[in-house]
């Protein structure tokens, strides 16, 4: 029994004097600890205590929330993106599927413009045409002898010019001319108003001439591929509205059947809407 009460005691000894206990006497300030409870019964409060004061007083780093973008996420933006531009891509075809074109075009297009052919410091005096308004292409044939060469057509149109002026002091009436050489002539152009008097429509119309006398016999194949090119350059140039109206223009007071040989051959184009009487 002495025994036994000599091992309680030395056992009680050794806990109060134990590091452990020691230093939980030094660091807890409300006083010392229970030691009859155990140190396993203390040590779970005063760890949960000292983890949550360390969280809040911000010595432990805190995980971070940067996480990368997931690859879904970007596999689907990716794809809006995609649909998008093509989206954009269907949207311009579409509207350029809207601006109707007559045929394909495999003649270019030649244009000399009026300071090439009349090198004269003398302006030209019309009124300006809303090119916007544009909605009708007149086409006559000159009742002249055709030209062959850019020599040729130039002389033509400088006699043309002089003639007008001599005559009524007015510019030359047309707009353009296409010549036997295959090439447009600007006259008085995309910018002003034709000169005859006799057709309606001034500021919505366009008066193109063939050079040449095409009641019996056809213009040249080269002059039909140069008023397409004509016709479509106007259009891209937006000064031509892509639905035009095509027509001829007769003078039945000279021949019932004025211009009729190119006038069979225009009507089977599409824009074709018949001939007007002066």
């Amino acid at each position: 029994m002495n025994l036994a009460a000599r091992s309680v005691a030395a056992s009680g000894s050794s806990r109060l004097n134990s590091p452990v206990a020691w230093n939980r006497k030094v660091q807890d300030p409300q006083g010392y600890f229970d030691l009859e409870a155990g140190e396993t019964e203390r040590t779970p409060l005063l760890l949960t205590r000292r983890e949550g004061g360390s969280r809040k007083s911000g010595r432990y780093p805190s995980k971070q929330t940067t996480d990368a973008v997931h690859p879904v996420a970007l596999g689907l933006m990716v794809a809006l993106l995609v649909f998008l531009l093509v989206g954009v891509v269907i949207g311009v075809y579409l509207l350029l599927l809207q601006i109707q074109r007559p045929w394909p075009v495999a003649h270019p297009f030649f244009l000399v413009e009026r300071p090439a052919w009349w090198p004269y410091p003398v302006a030209l005096e019309a009124t300006v045409l809303d090119r916007r308004s544009v909605t009708d292409v007149i086409v006559v044939h000159t009742r002249s002898e055709s030209c062959q060469n850019r020599e040729e057509c130039v002389r033509f149109l400088q006699n043309t010019e002089r003639s007008c002026w001599a005559a009524r002091g007015d510019h030359i009436p047309y707009n353009f001319l296409i010549g036997g050489d295959g090439v447009t002539y600007e006259a008085r152009g995309w910018k002003k108003q034709h000169g005859f008097g006799d057709l309606t429509g001034q500021n919505t119309t366009l008066v193109v001439g063939i050079v040449g006398d095409f009641t019996d016999r056809q213009p040249a194949d080269v002059q039909y591929a140069e008023l397409k090119a004509f016709l479509n350059e106007s259009i891209r140039r937006l000064s031509l509205s892509p639905h035009y109206r095509l027509r001829g223009a007769v003078n039945e007071t000279r021949d019932a059947n004025d211009g009729a040989a190119m006038y069979r051959q225009l009507q089977r184009w599409s824009h074709w809407k018949g001939s007007v009487i002066v």
